[in-house]
């Protein structure tokens, strides 16, 4: 793949993630339902927590909060504190040459829905980013379940067309239709396992490499280039030493952005490797599925949220206050 191809993969990981966030905050809200009383203890506990983050911030050096417009001097103090910040705890999370045990279990998580994504690849009877594209059949089960889900409302129209003995014959012919697709499912994808181990061991490789030693050495650029892009010196706090709330949506966005900006290329140029050195152990199918950007976009959902908790913990960051609720909601 070119730079441009790459960086454009990366845009697309990017618009995947921002369309799930959408999507489950759209879902949080419909469900969301409280009571007048939970609503009043709610309102009392973030009273408290609020007047503890004034107290604490008032201990803290530095120019105290007030609704004066920040000078540029300010501005830039602020900027660097920021930068010098984020750059600290970020090189605590992504550790030269030693994978940190919270990214360790993202990577675990990562792998399984990277082989969650592969077999719903395998099920779709044309190549990944192409709408023409039929497949080579390689296996006769799968020709024989592709062909089945074709034609499979057909199929069942002219079971219902027929006439039955009795009701129960109608209901054993459907189901027997139905366990003769998931036999053939199951065998042809049982075949593709032995590929799909190689590439996850692939993948496992290529993500540690990548937190190990890619990384590392560039958290402080990636801190530079995130502060600046996501504005956060205009934000309207002398609050220095953290990110506001109100900000995290800018500071995501830049995050995940950047994040993004530098897995794909080194991934996709790690993984295509390994690929060509194998000497055609892959299918073309599965060159062209390593270029699927929901890999991508599920890895930065995993590592970034986790990146995102860390921060909060530590008090670098304040997260919305329904920042968790609405990732739980889908």
């Amino acid at each position: 793949m070119s730079t441009m191809q790459k960086l454009l993969l990366a845009d697309a990981a990017l618009a995947l993630r921002d369309e799930q966030i959408a999507a489950r905050v759209v879902h949080y809200k419909v469900e969301l339902a409280t009571s007048p009383e939970l609503d009043r203890i709610t309102e009392q506990v973030v009273a408290e927590l609020q007047e503890l983050q004034r107290i604490s911030r008032a201990s803290l050096p530095g120019p105290v909060s007030s609704g004066a417009p920040l000078s540029d001097r300010d501005k830039a103090q602020l900027e660097i504190e920021l930068i010098q910040s984020l750059k600290t705890m970020l090189s605590r999370v992504f550790r030269k040459d030693k994978l940190a045990s919270v990214i360790e279990r993202k990577v675990g998580e990562a792998s399984k829905r990277f082989a969650r994504l592969f077999f719903e690849s395998e099920l779709h009877e044309k190549l990944r980013g192409s709408t023409t594209e039929i497949k080579t059949m390689r296996q006769a089960e799968q020709a024989l379940y592709y062909a089945l889900m074709r034609n499979q409302d057909s199929v069942v129209k002219q079971l219902e067309s027929f006439e039955y003995d009795s009701p129960e014959l109608l209901t054993r012919s459907k189901d027997m239709l139905a366990e003769w697709m998931k036999n053939l499912r199951h065998e042809f994808l049982g075949r593709t396992t032995p590929e799909l181990n190689a590439l996850v061991s692939l993948f496992n490789e290529g993500l540690t490499k990548f937190f190990t030693h890619e990384l590392p050495p560039s958290t402080g650029e990636l801190a530079w280039e995130v502060v600046k892009e996501a504005r956060l010196r205009d934000a309207q706090t002398r609050a220095g030493y953290k990110i506001a709330a109100n900000t995290f949506p800018a500071f995501r966005q830049a995050f995940e952005r950047r994040f993004l900006q530098r897995l794909v290329p080194f991934a996709e140029d790690e993984m295509l490797k390994k690929v060509r050195e194998s000497q055609g152990k892959f299918r073309t199918e599965t060159i062209r599925f390593v270029a699927d950007p929901r890999i991508f976009s599920d890895v930065c959902e995993l590592v970034c949220d986790a990146v995102y908790d860390y921060l909060y913990n530590d008090g670098f960051l304040d997260l919305p206050p329904d920042w968790r609720a609405r990732l739980r909601g889908a």
